[in-house]
């Protein structure tokens, strides 16, 4: 990730992981060849329920992410098991909320590496009044909506198989998709953080 700040959203409160609303995008702009960076698919047809503005707010969420995958992990994630799937679509989800990024990085596995694996709702709140130090539109946010994002975060982490649920929240040792690493390495391979790759891990996968 980028050394440059960038601003917080919690945006991703709009929707969880959606797996497979996601993997239907995924496989439909493939099918289609539609270039997600500049044109959008049919909302109605990517959520497949009735039009609503709930609905639009989802789906806008889900391309945001997808823009923020490369071509090739696009093109493989309609490929892979399940397992694969739900780690790029993890990736995607890390490379569109810089919050949801750091906070993966600096406290799941902070917290792994030094063997303590019972993730708090007292880690989210330190972390968010760390990070509103440097990021004030944290200010802007009332408290029930950080709540609400604490809440999605515990359900994407779940959804991830990154923890064992969103009540005992115990972090999980990460196996990944052997073409979800390569196509990580391929980008930048300390991205692979975010799935709990130690920095010794990540330099021997450096040529």
């Amino acid at each position: 990730m980028t050394t440059e700040i960038s601003k917080y959203s919690l945006s991703f409160t709009a929707a969880s992981m959606k797996l497979p609303e996601f993997v239907y995008l995924a496989r439909y702009i493939l099918e289609h060849d539609i270039d997600i960076e500049s044109d959008l698919p049919d909302a109605n047809v990517i959520m497949r329920r009735d039009k609503s503005e709930t609905n639009r707010r989802v789906f806008l969420e889900l391309v945001r992410r997808m823009q923020a995958l490369t071509t090739q992990q696009r093109k493989i994630l309609t490929t892979l098991d399940a397992d694969g799937k739900a780690q790029l679509a993890f990736l995607a989800i890390c490379k569109a909320y810089p919050l949801i990024y750091d906070f993966v990085v600096e406290v799941v596995r902070e917290k792994f590496v030094v063997l303590d694996f019972i993730l708090t709702d007292a880690n989210y709140q330190t972390f968010i009044n760390r990070k509103s130090e440097l990021h004030d539109e944290l200010l802007a946010f009332s408290p029930s909506t950080l709540k609400k994002g604490r809440q999605v975060i515990w359900r994407i982490l779940e959804q991830a198989g990154m923890i064992t649920d969103t009540t005992e929240r115990k972090i999980i040792p990460q196996f990944v998709h052997p073409k979800v690493v390569q196509v990580i390495k391929s980008e930048d391979p300390g991205l692979l953080k975010i799935f709990l790759y130690s920095d010794h891990e990540i330099k021997t996968l450096i040529p």
